[in-house]
């Protein structure tokens, strides 16, 4: 057995949460089409010559790398594109486009942003984790992202044995504190029945110290928090790009025009 088996597993998580956003495509066509013509009425370089509409983009967080690196896309297909909170952005303006990335849609900026760019004729796109959202609902067209729920796994008794290695020593460091010592002895050696809630009651109880030996007693998560939603966005929205390029009439060769050879020589 690879002594990256826990990375195994996370990757296979994270694949199958990849494999299903084929399934977005296949069942939100309509509003992703919709999301699609969208973003081509804005204004584009390769099509005009003076700046008409622009797009902007915004996410908190992880989800901010991913509005970040669309944003650098559909600058290279010639879009005038900004990212909410740069000191360069200009204000947004009647006839602008909006996209929020965003699984909850309730962080406190991606609010902000919706209650303060309420101008006549700005539309908005979400990429979001729920129809139910305030973002979801108040958008003029939404790609939902549903991920599986987050699986976890108990450490093999092995990996466990691995941790237990160090017990003694650090009992030691606790001699002179019999109760502490004591709670650590009577630490299992095997992995615990984490549904039974006399002997979570007591992993809780354990003093700060040494808390972080009861956690190898504790699930593992293969993916963390909103991991699963943002590399979905990721892929999906560079997958969009493709259908961009093709109403475009773009090919790669057209995009290196706007590719920043400056940055990539440094």
């Amino acid at each position: 057995m690879s002594d990256l088996k826990y990375m195994n597993l996370s990757l296979d998580e994270i694949l199958q949460n990849l494999n299903r956003t084929k399934s977005v495509i296949e069942n939100q066509e309509e509003a992703i089409c919709k999301f699609r013509d969208i973003i081509l009425t804005a204004s584009n370089k390769h099509t005009f010559e003076k700046r008409k509409k622009t797009i902007f983009l915004a996410g908190a967080g992880r989800s901010g790398f991913v509005a970040k690196a669309f944003a650098m896309r559909l600058m290279h297909l010639g879009f005038y594109v900004y990212v909410f909170n740069e000191t360069i952005a200009p204000p947004v303006q009647g006839g602008d486009i909006i996209i929020i990335i965003s699984k909850s849609g309730k962080s406190n900026s991606i609010t902000q942003i919706v209650e303060d760019s309420r101008i006549d004729n700005v539309k908005f796109l979400a990429v979001c984790g729920s129809t139910d959202s305030e973002l979801a609902q108040k958008s003029d067209a939404r790609i939902v992202i549903d991920s599986l729920p987050q699986r976890l796994v108990n450490l093999e008794d092995e990996d466990i044995d691995k941790f237990i290695e160090f017990l003694p020593k650090t009992i030691m460091n606790f001699e002179r504190d019999e109760e502490i010592r004591k709670q650590l002895e009577a630490l299992p050696r095997k992995s615990v029945n984490m549904a039974d809630k006399k002997i979570m009651a007591q992993m809780y109880a354990l003093p700060h110290e040494i808390y972080g030996i009861s956690n190898i007693y504790r699930p593992l998560e293969l993916i963390l928090m909103g991991t699963a939603f943002e590399l979905s966005a990721l892929v999906l929205l560079d997958a969009l790009v493709a259908e961009l390029m093709e109403k475009l009439n773009l090919r790669e060769k057209d995009l290196k025009e706007y590719h920043d050879v400056l940055s990539s020589a440094i």
